[in-house]
């Protein structure tokens, strides 16, 4: 199944999005597994816990940035 990090209400901004990011992939992970897409854009991220069976995949002309 995917997760695309928009649904989870992530959007390309200035403002860090690790909360929405790992909600995403928690889910996924909770429902069994699968994708978890970032769309093209900046997404600024702090750090996020990968979780078994669950991929974690950029889209063409996306950037996973992380914060300071």
């Amino acid at each position: 199944m995917n997760y695309r990090i928009t649904d989870f209400g992530a959007t390309v901004c200035d403002l860090v999005q690790t909360e929405k990011i790992q909600k995403a992939i928690d889910t996924c992970f909770l429902k069994g597994g699968g994708r978890v897409i970032i769309p093209a854009g900046v997404f600024l991220t702090g750090g996020i816990r990968l979780r078994s069976n669950v991929t974690l995949y950029l889209e063409s002309g996306a950037i996973l940035k992380g914060s300071n």
